[in-house]
């Protein structure tokens, strides 16, 4: 039984399969990031900011919100699952859902407060609201422990069965837990962005006013979306804190949230590969410019300025670019022939 027995539509209308060619290629490159990069730790930590991101895109690419409120949702994902760590040692994929659904309960609290303003002032609203929670974290030091965030976090092993349990305390064991979440949530986000909701958003992006015209609830489509961002984002962070064993102050930060938006900017937001292209530029970029020199943020800096002037759609677009130049005059030859 082949994939296209079960087909699904892009954004374009055309038939796929279940899992695309662009998935199972996602899915070899990733896996491969552990046995490629020198630092055993940075391919998961690629791979919990590309899910972040990624998430973050639903809103950027896909409804064309530019939010920067990523950081509250993903910290409190990350400080959902070590508390409940610290506390309860629950199961941690009970954990990470419990963290997701954080999440997206205070994505839909901004987002329902925010959604109604457009331009500048939505983007100062959810950055204010951002900083709000940073703030409750910061002052509650009984809770979160204030700015040395929660420390000595211990990674539970994953029970399957009773009596039997998936080890995830060495690197390559929890590399692979990350990286089998993370494919799972990208077919469920490619489902989701290649549905007719997620051409809605693709159409709210493009005219808002002509699809409140039609008939669209516009509020609900975003604040669904909305939602939708900030648990796979919630989620994420509860990655975040299985990875660290602690959760820093700086994942609730205005950092983070500024993170998520240049990795969709330079790996391109008009894809759903593009921002994790861009997490493993920036993440590997960051790892090694930092060895070099003390002020490689600069270079970073010129770097995202470079994409935003010079390549609007970002290393993804590129690469497109690219293929069709090499590919295209090639196929409309064999098309004449």
């Amino acid at each position: 039984m082949n994939g296209s027995k079960f087909p699904i539509h892009d954004a374009l209308g055309r038939k796929t399969g279940l899992i695309d060619r662009h998935i199972l290629i996602v899915s070899g490159l990733s896996l491969l990031l552990y046995f490629i990069l020198p630092f055993r730790t940075l391919p998961t930590e690629i791979l919990v900011f590309a899910l972040g991101a990624v998430s973050f895109n639903i809103l950027l690419g896909y409804t064309g919100l530019l939010s920067f409120g990523q950081g509250a949702f993903f910290g409190s994902g990350a400080y959902t699952a070590g508390l409940l760590l610290i506390h309860f040692h629950w199961h941690p994929l009970l954990i990470l859902l419990l963290s997701a659904f954080l999440a997206a309960s205070i994505a839909a609290v901004i987002g329902f407060l925010s959604i109604r303003q457009v331009g500048i002032y939505f983007v100062m609203l959810t950055l204010a609201f951002n900083q709000l929670v940073y703030f409750i974290v910061y002052q509650w030091k009984s809770l979160t422990g204030g700015d040395d965030g929660l420390l000595n976090i211990a990674r539970p092993d994953l029970s399957v069965l009773p009596g039997l349990a998936v080890p995830l305390q060495t690197n390559f064991q929890f590399f692979i837990f990350v990286w089998a979440i993370f494919i799972v949530v990208l077919v469920v986000i490619r489902r989701i962005t290649d549905s007719p909701f997620g051409r809605i958003l693709v159409a709210i992006r493009e005219n808002p006013d002509r699809g409140r015209a039609v008939g669209y609830n516009i509020f609900h489509y975003k604040l669904l979306a909305f939602i939708i961002s900030g648990f796979f984002t919630g989620l994420a962070g509860g990655l975040y804190t299985l990875f660290l064993k602690m959760v820093p102050i700086t994942a609730v930060d205005i950092i983070t949230s500024s993170d998520f938006v240049i990795m969709s900017l330079v790996g391109g937001t008009r894809s759903l590969y593009g921002p994790i292209l861009g997490a493993a530029i920036i993440k590997i970029a960051s790892e090694f410019l930092s060895q070099i020199w003390s002020r490689w943020m600069i270079v970073l800096g010129l770097i995202f300025v470079s994409f935003v002037l010079f390549m609007r759609g970002g290393l993804w677009g590129l690469l497109l670019n690219l293929h069709k130049k090499l590919f295209a005059p090639k196929m409309e030859g064999e098309g004449r022939l």
